[in-house]
């Protein structure tokens, strides 16, 4: 019966070894992974002119495609149409944003089907 246990007791100890050894060698990777992304991440010679620019502070303009500034001397007219374009294509986003989306699955689908007899 001792000489089971002592079996037992090896191969657990050989296990928990073999386990500590892996997960710190996962971890230490972890660790060098990270060190080395926020290394490359301040790194000057590795950004570009217009990344810096962005991270001075300069203002990024609006991601529109139909977006055109107005000069400064407008006509009243064209900043009131300026603006009731904005406002509704904002109606027109939030129309599209508030529509319920179904997802049906193919598994949906198919009882659907069974049911209408289809």
């Amino acid at each position: 019966m001792a000489g089971w246990w002592s079996s037992v007791q090896g191969t657990a100890t050989q296990g928990l070894q073999i386990t500590l050894i892996g997960m710190s060698l996962v971890f230490l990777t972890l660790g060098l992974i990270i060190v080395t992304m926020v290394l490359l991440t301040r790194l000057p010679g590795l950004r570009s002119a217009e990344a810096g620019q962005e991270a001075e502070g300069t203002p990024n303009e609006p991601a529109s495609e139909a977006f055109v500034p107005l000069s400064a001397g407008g006509d009243e007219l064209e900043r009131v149409a300026a603006i009731a374009v904005a406002v509704a294509r904002s109606r027109r986003r939030s129309r599209r944003a508030s529509k319920p989306q179904i997802a049906a699955n193919a598994w949906k689908q198919a009882g659907r089907a069974r049911q209408l007899g289809l």
